[in-house]
């Protein structure tokens, strides 16, 4: 699969969105070469990799698999939607069209921040992994 140099900077851009963040890190070349191994069975970057990696051993969620993948992005769709019924609770309270509780509220929110929190952790889950570039023969 040839790619063009739009699609190409248009991943780049994605991912640059994704990942603010740059780290250099120096590896042996037996280390690469395991890595670059790694990274060609999944058809994905090294960088993808040793990202995998280091959210596996900081304790994230991992990546999802492809079979996994329609789970966890209903499940997200399903904890965004929980969360628009908590926030549409807060401002009915807010607003007088309910009895407002102030321990009520302060659940509330704080249920609909965990709710936010975790939705986020499942998008990092399922965000799609840069492809290494196709080189050209």
């Amino acid at each position: 699969m040839k790619m063009g140099p739009k699609n190409h900077e248009t991943e780049i851009h994605n991912a640059s969105r994704r990942y603010d963040e740059v780290l250099h890190v120096r590896f042996s070349a037996v280390e690469l070469e395991r890595l670059r191994a790694m990274a060609d069975r999944e058809s994905v970057t090294v960088s993808e990799v040793v990202r995998r990696l280091v959210r596996t051993e900081a304790g994230f969620l991992p990546a999802a698999t492809d079979e996994l993948r329609p789970s966890i992005e209903e499940a997200t769709d399903q904890l965004r939607r929980v969360g628009v019924n908590f926030n549409q609770a807060v401002r009915a309270m807010n607003e007088g069209r309910v009895p407002y509780d102030e321990d009520l509220e302060r659940a509330l929110i704080a249920v609909g921040e965990l709710v936010r929190r975790f939705r986020q952790e499942l998008k990092a889950m399922t965000a799609r992994p840069r492809k290494p570039r196709q080189v050209e023969v």
